[in-house]
């Protein structure tokens, strides 16, 4: 639990403080947002799977990890060096889907061969 919330905490920090962006014309900063939603729902699913069950924690993690990405975005908006955006939304939600069912792939697989 000590993790997800000190990792809730560094999302945060990043999401708060002043961001001068990359001029390279590649989007990384969307891609940034795909992974670090993607962590956050691994880590929440993680919690979360010890106390229901994997398809409750999985759509669970995904929709926290997807409401704190708006959360922040939502902040930002308030912050004269940052802005919100609808694409990072979109890849805070598209991270934290495609981790959260790659995670849950990967253990239901690694479940069945124990079996």
């Amino acid at each position: 639990m000590i993790l997800i919330l000190l990792w809730l905490f560094v999302v945060l920090l990043l999401s708060i403080m002043p961001s001068e962006g990359l001029q390279t014309g590649f989007p990384i900063d969307k891609i940034i947002h795909f992974i670090i939603y993607g962590i956050t729902a691994i880590i929440l699913f993680r919690v979360l799977k010890l106390k229901m069950s994997m398809i409750k924690a999985m759509v669970l993690s995904i929709g926290i990890a997807s409401l704190y990405g708006l959360a922040m975005e939502l902040l930002q908006s308030q912050l004269p060096w940052r802005e919100c955006s609808f694409l990072d939304e979109v890849a805070n939600i598209s991270g934290a889907m495609f981790f959260g069912f790659v995670y849950i792939l990967k253990n239901h697989n690694r479940i069945k061969t124990k079996s």
